[in-house]
Order: structure tokens, then C-alpha cells, then sequence
């Protein structure tokens, strides 16, 4: 029997209430799909009425572990018949939070952001939890429109946005390409100032992809090794328009030296941070403002 589609799912729900945007319905199948029948741990920043619990225990009918985690005390009183479905109250961004649901699953596969929407939450959310996400995990950020918005600590070209934050991600996937000495951890400088967290140069070796679809970021996880681009593989042995390639087989790229590129720089013109900083554009610092590129 086929598996009922997430907006079934949801078309047939009659419990706890959950919101969620119609475009994630398909997004999710599409993207959930190798996932569904396996014996998964999930965890759910922003937990509300408590529905998707609900609905993802239904959609992950082999699930070890659901576990919401919200800041609403209000959250304690929910309950569940799936013994599966664990919540955690308190924030999510606090250590003692952070506990509490590494005691219910030591690590996940799934990961969704549906919490507070905020720039700096939601960064500070990936940096402690992407560590904690298996590889051949997922982490998605949900309602990620709210980074254009002053409200959410955003703008349209806000440069610590949390849309920034995962765009500045897809340069570190083609760290070995940018033809400067530099480490990754280099160019999140900004994020991890404005914001006040880290990742170390290891764990951003981890994001092997990073995709967009309207209002959602998806982050998938793989061993390093699986993140570098390999080696060249030629196929075929009739070289008719342009010869020379078979002797490319299993050769490496080597990046173009780009020490001298100005645009390959994290340095910015003095006069546009002291202007940012004098304009105190999102509270942005010094400190943070000499990693803009």
C-alpha cells in the first residue's frame, strides 16, 4: 500500500492543531522521502499546539525518538499517546535545554527550525545542533521569509541574516576552490560575532548541501570525505571534437591562486565599517563588521 503524502496526512488530522505553509507539504515528501520507513530520531525546535508531533509520528511510522523542544511553559501540559513523542520546555539555544533532549535521543536524523524565526536564534540553533544531527541527516529552517524583516533581526541585505547565514554556507561547501589560504570557520566570522557562538572548522567540514525553496533551508550532513569534489572520471574512448582528455582520468582540480583578488578579500574599506558602525546598522559591532566581505 502506498504511503499517504504529508498533505494527506494533514487533510486527515483531527488532533492537536499545526500550521504549516503549503508549499512545505510537498517539500517535505520530496525531501523526507529516504527517511520515511526508518527507524529516525527527529527533533522539532518550536513546538506550539503540538500537531506536527502528531502528524510526524503518523508520517514516521518507525521513529525511535519525536522530541519538540519550546519556550512556552504553557507547552508542559501537552500530552500524547505515541510514547515516541517527548517535550522538552525551555530554550532551545540554552545548555540545560539542550540536555533535556540529547536525554531523550543522543543524536537525530531530522532536525526542523520552527522556532522563534529570529536571525540569531536560528544560527545559534545550527551551530549547537548540526553537531548533533547524524550523517546523511537533514536540518531545515523553516519561515525563513522572516529573515528580510527588521523584526526577526533581518532586511534584504541585512549581511547577518539568517538566509545570509545559510548562503555564506554554500561558499564553505567550495572551500577547496576559492584559491586563498583560508579557513572556512574565516568567512562565518561575522555571524559568529554578531551572535555571540562558534562552529569549528571540523563541523562546517560536514555540510554537504544547501538548498532553497520559498521560506525554507535545507542542510543536509555527510562525512567530510564526501564533501570535496574527487576526482576527475573520464568515460568513453572516441575523442572526435576535443582530444586530451582521456589522460585526465582520476586528476584532481587545483584552484587558481586568488591572493591577489581584492574580491577573494574579508577585508572592507575602512571607511564603509566606520560608517556601519556609526549608523549602528542591527547593532552591528567592530567586531563583527571587519568580516563583512
Amino acid at each position: 500500500m502506498t504511503a499517504k503524502s504529508l498533505k494527506r496526512l494533514y487533510e486527515d488530522h483531527t488532533g492537536k492543531v499545526s500550521d504549516k505553509w503549503s508549499i512545505y507539504l510537498p517539500e517535505y515528501d520530496r525531501a523526507f522521502r529516504e527517511y520515511r520507513d526508518e527507524p529516525i530520531s527527529l527533533l522539532e525546535i518550536g513546538v506550539q499546539n503540538g500537531g506536527s508531533l502528531e502528524i510526524w509520528s503518523t508520517y514516521f511510522p518507525n521513529a525511535r525518538a519525536l522530541v519538540g523542544c519550546d519556550i512556552n511553559p504553557d507547552c508542559a501540559k501537552l500530552a500524547f499517546d505515541d510514547p515516541r513523542i517527548a517535550v522538552v520546555v525551555g530554550d532551545a539555544n540554552s545548555d540545560g535545554a539542550e540536555a533535556a533532549v540529547l536525554a531523550r535521543a543522543p543524536a537525530f536524523d531530522v532536525i526542523i527550525d520552527d522556532g522563534s524565526h529570529r536571525s540569531g536564534d536560528i544560527e545559534r540553533s545550527f551551530a549547537r545542533y548540526f553537531p548533533r544531527l547524524n550523517n546523511g541527516g537533514i536540518f531545515v529552517a523553516e519561515d525563513m521569509h522572516c529573515s528580510y524583516w527588521k523584526e526577526f533581526e533581518g532586511g534584504l541585505f541585512d549581511p547577518f541574516s539568517s538566509i545570509a547565514f545559510f548562503k555564506r554556507l554554500a561558499d564553505v561547501i567550495s572551500h577547496e576552490h576559492w584559491g586563498v589560504e583560508k579557513p572556512a570557520t574565516d568567512v562565518m566570522r561575522g555571524f559568529f560575532a554578531k551572535y555571540d557562538f562558534e562552529m569549528t572548522e571540523q563541523g562546517l567540514s560536514h555540510v554537504h548541501s544547501v538548498e532553497f525553496v520559498n521560506s525554507m533551508c535545507f542542510v543536509r550532513k555527510e562525512k567530510a570525505e564526501r564533501n570535496t569534489l574527487g576526482t576527475r572520471f573520464i568515460a568513453g574512448a572516441v575523442e572526435g571534437v576535443m582530444p586530451g582528455h582521456l589522460g585526465l582520468h582520476s586528476s584532481r582540480s587545483y584552484p587558481l591562486d586568488q591572493s591577489r583578488n581584492e574580491l577573494a578579500s574579508l577585508t572592507p574599506r575602512a571607511d564603509r565599517v566606520r560608517a556601519l558602525v556609526r549608523r549602528g546598522m542591527n547593532g552591528v559591532s567592530r567586531r563583527a563588521a571587519r568580516w563583512l566581505p
